[in-house]
């Protein structure tokens, strides 16, 4: 299936969603993966990018050709269209006062917020990590340099013990 007709099937079940919806919490999985699936890139070719592929005479092979930047301008226009009739809906179903951000302005910036809130939690994970690694490299090295003595030491007393004066000569 192609990126543009999954996008607007998405739409269309957030659509169907709304009908039936009595709060946003009601179509919010909906609408997360309608956003997730415009942050998307799909590799696979279009019906469009084939059919603007051999208009314009090219391999299509190169991401920087006509056909390849023609499709992605107009799935992304079609995608943005499809976008601001499901926020004018979202909109007339939850309408805010004026002069306040819309109810699809919300959306967009509490989405936005946990976005970037995953990010430093992300941040802070990677870091604790990070701590908690060096601990433990501080600890293998530790114990390896206590290991290492006590080997040392052990040797060195091998060896004295192994040279002792046992005879009555050694005074």
């Amino acid at each position: 299936m192609e990126p543009v007709s999954t996008t607007l099937a998405a739409i269309a079940l957030v659509k169907a969603g709304l009908e039936h919806a009595s709060d946003l919490k009601d179509i919010g999985s909906s609408i997360d993966n309608l956003l997730s699936h415009r942050d998307e890139k799909k590799p696979e070719e279009t019906q469009q990018q084939k059919v603007l592929r051999q208009r314009t005479g090219e391999d299509g092979q190169d991401d920087t050709s006509i056909s390849a930047v023609m499709d992605e301008v107009l799935a992304e226009r079609t995608h943005q269209i499809a976008l601001d009739n499901l926020a004018l809906e979202i909109n007339k179903k939850w309408p805010t006062e004026k002069g306040e951000p819309t109810t699809w302005e919300i959306i967009l910036k509490t989405r936005e917020e946990k976005i970037q809130r995953a990010k430093k939690q992300k941040i802070k994970k990677q870091e604790a990590d990070d701590k908690f690694y060096d601990v433990i490299m501080s600890w293998i090295r530790n114990i390896t340099i206590i290991i290492g003595f006590g080997i040392i030491t052990a040797l060195a007393g091998w060896l004295i013990y192994a040279n002792r004066c046992v005879n009555a000569t050694c005074t």
